[in-house]
C-alpha cells in the first residue's frame, strides 16, 4: 500500500459517516517509507476527536508505529481515550503498551482502527437520542 493510498482510506472512512460536522486532517511525509497524520473531527454533537498515527508503509501492508485517538465531550471531558504511549500505570495491562483510558479507569485495549473508533463513537452519540 501506498501512502496517498492509506490517506485516501482515512477520506472515505470519514465521509461514511454521518454524525461528522467537520473535520482537520494534516499529513506529513517522512521519507522513505512513513507518514505522520494528525487530525480533530467534529461531531454532530459537538464532541471531538483527535487522533495522531506514526505510520511506516511495508509491501505487505501498513504498520502504525504510535498512535493516539483521543474522544472529548463538547466541554473538552475525556470520554476515551486509546493510545500505546509507555505509560507505567499502563505496565500491569495484559495488552501493554496499547490500552484505554476511562474517566474511571485504564483498561486493556488493542489498537482499534479509526474506523473502529468513529464506530464506538457513533453508537455514543445514537445513545444521546
Amino acid at each position: 500500500m501506498q501512502i496517498k493510498d492509506y490517506l485516501n482510506e482515512i477520506l472515505n472512512v470519514l465521509s461514511a459517516n454521518p454524525f461528522i460536522e467537520s473535520q482537520n486532517l494534516a499529513f506529513e511525509e517522512r521519507p522513505p517509507n512513513a507518514a505522520f497524520i494528525t487530525g480533530t473531527i467534529v461531531f454532530t454533537n459537538s464532541a471531538k476527536l483527535h487522533f495522531k498515527e506514526f505510520v511506516v508503509f511495508k509491501s505487505e501492508g501498513v504498520n502504525i508505529l504510535k498512535y493516539g485517538y483521543n474522544f472529548l465531550s463538547k466541554d473538552n471531558t475525556l470520554i476515551f481515550r486509546y493510545d500505546n504511549a509507555l505509560d507505567p500505570q499502563a505496565k500491569k495491562l495484559s495488552t501493554y503498551p496499547e490500552h484505554k483510558h476511562t474517566p474511571e479507569e485504564l483498561l486493556p485495549a488493542k489498537m482499534p482502527s479509526l474506523e473502529e473508533v468513529l464506530r464506538e463513537i457513533t453508537g455514543l452519540i445514537e445513545s444521546e437520542k
